[in-house]
């Protein structure tokens, strides 16, 4: 049997949590993956978590509706990789040479993404959907925990 996450000829698929989907060659896995999740943020942007449905992101996707349930499973899967999607996309914290000015290149940035029409509406979704949702919340954890990581630095030369 392969390793979480792989399937060998004949094997059906083993998933762990945060290990979403196959490894098939050729580069195919990550792009079904990309046009999921940027389905998946569409549709949170756009209508929130409430009316956010794999089918439907499958549709937008154009990938089969059967891809999207074998390799997330379920809503709170989706967002859990799409999370952890954006916490490795999101920008390093600014290095401006002076803690006061890192903290401003931040707080700069925190508000042009939260005014961005896509990026802030994805965020209010998810933020909303976390408060009733354990995996979304633990996913979201996971998502700030990266980014204050990344302040960690900051602090220490305060």
């Amino acid at each position: 049997m392969g390793e979480p996450g792989t399937v060998g000829p004949g094997e059906p698929g083993t998933v762990g949590p945060g290990e979403p989907g196959t490894v098939r060659p050729g580069g195919r896995t990550a792009r079904v993956r990309a046009a999921v999740l940027r389905a998946a943020g569409d549709v949170l942007a756009e209508e929130g978590f409430a009316h956010l449905d794999l089918a439907d992101v499958a549709r937008r996707a154009e990938v089969g509706k059967t891809t999207v349930y074998r390799r997330w499973g379920s809503v709170t899967g989706l967002v859990a990789d799409l999370l952890s999607d954006m916490a490795e996309q999101s920008s390093p914290r600014a290095e401006t040479g002076s803690v006061l000015g890192d903290l401003r290149a931040n707080a700069a940035l925190v508000r042009r993404t939260l005014a961005d029409p896509r990026q802030g509406a994805l965020f209010r979704a998810v933020i909303a959907a976390a408060t009733c949702d354990v995996r979304t919340a633990e996913a979201l954890r996971r998502f700030y925990d990266v980014r204050v990581s990344e302040w960690v630095p900051c602090v220490e030369e305060g």
